[in-house]
């Protein structure tokens, strides 16, 4: 769960996490400090693929982060535990 804007938003880690994000940011999870730096269309991206299809759709996701100061700490906490979990990367090594 993650509130955004004052709205609860039930979350889910997708099982294809970074192909969602790779194909909507050209980043991957272990980039997520650049997504979420780089405005809140990028930060509404990186939530995406956690929410329900039709959760504030189109640009209102977008606008919700931008509304609220707190909400890229918030989506950047979804992504806090991901780095111990995630696969090997090439090579080998996790990231």
């Amino acid at each position: 769960m993650i509130t955004i804007a004052g709205t609860p938003l039930k979350t889910s880690k997708p099982k294809d996490l970074d192909e969602q994000l790779v194909k909507s940011t050209g980043c991957s999870s272990s980039e997520i400090a650049t997504i979420l730096a780089a405005g809140p269309d990028r930060a509404a991206r990186a939530l995406r693929p956690f929410l329900e299809p039709d959760t504030l759709p189109g640009g209102e996701l977008g606008s919700a982060i931008a509304s609220d100061s707190n909400a890229v700490s918030e989506i950047g906490k979804l992504y806090a535990g991901l780095a111990a979990t995630s696969a090997p990367a090439p090579g080998g090594e996790k990231e």
